[in-house]
């Protein structure tokens, strides 16, 4: 065993004792048992206190997403967003953006296992797990944290012309909005965890994580943005998203900004360090 853990130090592949651990452990965080303490879906879902393991299911992440253009919406569906008491008429000086905020995530505990593969020059593994079943009610689903507040924005930018039929803009500039709230629901949605082992003699083997991916067939995702309380720019803004995908590679990109998030990464190299030093 210690020359596998030498060979993890030193950069190379791991050995067959540290992949069969591996094997070992990841078999046990899926074992549906009353006696296990690190059955996966009931750890995200409870915590695991003994661990200092708090639970992820529901999940408010804070903050605000990044802005993503919502491409192709028609010029004059976006100067419709531009309102204002002004002489030239106001034009949009974009494509509107999309964010979210205020969300929520559920049943990320509906989890099952599908691969644990091995590097073969590095001291490495990815493990996937997928997220949701296509029964409704262990559906992914993406909704407000706080139910009276907006989970989503569309912005765009506005501005009063030089001169009549100009897009050239004057010194008058500002964003025009629209918010509301919506439930968007997945399944499958597959995470992808690369993992870096860790050794030291003397040491229990530990793990660092690298990276958590989230990948998802928009034929699985359902995001009915279609509110029709919003303006009409931004109803029409909304269902192009959904149409080209937009919408869909928000919500996906949401919950992989979330899981990289530095305390979800450290809480889950918590859980398999504890148990590699348990097995």
């Amino acid at each position: 065993m210690q020359e596998t853990f030498v060979g993890a130090m030193l950069g190379d592949p791991l050995g067959p004792i540290t992949r069969t651990i591996l094997r070992a452990l990841w078999d046990r965080l899926f074992r549906d048992e009353a006696s296990n303490p690190i059955y996966l879906p009931r750890v995200i879902l409870d915590g695991y206190e003994p661990w200092g393991l708090p639970s992820y299911d529901p999940a408010r992440p804070d903050g605000v997403s990044d802005r993503i253009p919502v491409d192709g919406v028609p010029q004059d569906v976006r100067d419709s967003a531009c309102k204002g008491d002004f002489p030239i008429r106001p034009i949009a000086t974009g494509n509107p953006t999309l964010q979210l905020l205020n969300v929520q995530f559920e049943n990320l505990h509906v989890m099952r296992p599908v691969s644990l593969t091995f590097s073969e020059s590095e001291p490495e593994f990815r493990a996937i797990v997928l997220v949701g079943e296509k029964a409704r009610e262990k559906q992914f689903r993406l909704s407000q944290g706080d139910k009276e507040r907006p989970n989503f924005r569309f912005q765009i930018g506005c501005c009063e012309p030089r001169q009549g039929g100009s897009r050239d803009c004057g010194d008058q500039k500002w964003e025009a909005d629209a918010e509301g709230g919506f439930v968007a629901t997945a399944y499958d949605a597959q995470i992808t965890l690369n993992v870096r082992v860790n050794a030291e003699r003397g040491r229990p083997l530990t793990i660092s994580v690298i990276s958590l991916l989230v990948a998802a067939d928009p034929a699985t995702i359902r995001v009915p943005l279609d509110i029709p309380s919003l303006p009409l720019w931004a109803q029409q803004s909304a269902q192009i998203a959904i149409n080209r995908g937009v919408a869909s590679g928000s919500i996906v990109g949401a919950l992989q900004t979330f899981l990289n998030q530095p305390d979800v990464k450290e809480n889950i190299e918590r859980l398999v360090n504890k148990a590699l030093a348990n097995l």
